[in-house]
């Protein structure tokens, strides 16, 4: 059997296979998002929105919390009794009623204004993850990357990569650029 026989294929083949090797870089998906300015002015609106929604609970509280206050000015007088009741019995339930009205309104209100945010911290990944993917394969073109890992702490696949494959900075630059646009 002759050596080179064995030699020179074992040789094309590494050299092809060095030829055809895969540049890989990673990307941490949720800096990237963190970085967006797109991402940190929708978060800010979405701030205000919950400090609004905040302010409002507040206003039904306080509004509720004068009712039982008047409420229990309304028990005091009808526990006396020097003091005909029949028609101050008739204006507590209808202030008993109110009460109740108010309590199941600011209930209501803070379920639909918790299930709106909600919505909305959704929408905010999607309506961005298009424009990461975008700055993502920019910059891999650019640079000759053939596959971009997520390196995210959130996501278990990728354990540990050089610092030299983090393409994150390139491409929050790109998508911030794309942004003042």
């Amino acid at each position: 059997m002759n050596i080179s026989k064995i030699i020179i294929p074992a040789f094309l083949f590494l050299v092809g296979s060095f030829l055809n090797a895969q540049k890989i870089a990673v990307v941490d998906v949720q800096k990237t998002f963190d970085g967006y300015q797109k991402v940190k002015d929708a978060r800010e609106r979405l701030d205000r929105s919950k400090k609004i929604a905040v302010e409002e609970l507040e206003i039904f509280k306080d509004e509720l919390e004068k009712i039982v206050k008047e409420l229990k000015e309304m028990e005091e007088k009808l526990r006396n009794p020097n003091i005909e009741s029949s028609d101050l019995k008739t204006k507590y339930q209808e202030k008993l009623k109110k009460a109740k009205e108010k309590q199941e309104d600011m209930v209501a209100y803070d379920k639909r204004a918790k299930a709106t945010i909600a919505q909305r911290q959704r929408n905010l990944l999607v309506e961005h993850l298009d424009d990461i993917r975008d700055a993502v394969k920019k910059v891999s073109t650019a640079k000759g990357v053939d596959l971009v890992v997520n390196a995210s702490e959130t996501q278990l696949g990728v354990f540990y990569f050089s610092e030299k494959l983090d393409i994150t900075k390139d491409v929050i630059v790109t998508l911030n650029a794309g942004a003042k646009k």
